[in-house]
């Protein structure tokens, strides 16, 4: 069922898990997302050409962490629009106020339900891209 915020929207989903990407894609694209993929933190700062609304990213991901990328993002000027929502299953306080301060607008622990993400992605693509709030959940 397509959602009229969904439309002319693109997210990225950042996993190195692929069956993890695979499954939340194919959902989103059903609602009429257009959906992005990235297995590593390197294949995110080489889809920032396409200006994705959203980044939905794991912080542990082979050779550039999720932490990693962030920081590049925002170091780089190249996602300094774009909320990034952190998932992981590090419960870590100090992991956590790592992530917010890296700039993430949320860091949600793992394991995460299909509905609860589908909020914070509604939640972000409804404020657009410069109105963002940080949080953890």
């Amino acid at each position: 069922m397509s959602d009229p915020l969904f439309e002319g929207r693109t997210i990225l989903i950042a996993d190195d898990e692929e069956y993890v990407r695979q499954h939340i894609s194919k959902r989103l694209v059903s609602m009429g997302l257009h959906v992005l993929q990235a297995g590593t933190g390197e294949e995110v700062l080489g889809l920032m050409s396409m200006k994705p609304d959203l980044i939905i990213m794991d912080v542990r991901m082979p050779v550039l962490d999720g932490l990693e990328t962030l920081k590049r993002l925002g170091n780089e000027g190249l996602g300094i629009s774009i909320p990034v929502v952190l998932l992981s299953a590090m419960a870590q306080h100090d992991k956590i106020a790592t992530g917010i301060a890296a700039g993430a607008v949320e860091y949600i622990i793992k394991p995460i339900t299909f509905d609860r993400l589908l909020e914070s992605i509604h939640r972000y693509l409804g404020q657009g891209k410069t109105e963002t709030s940080r949080s953890v959940v």
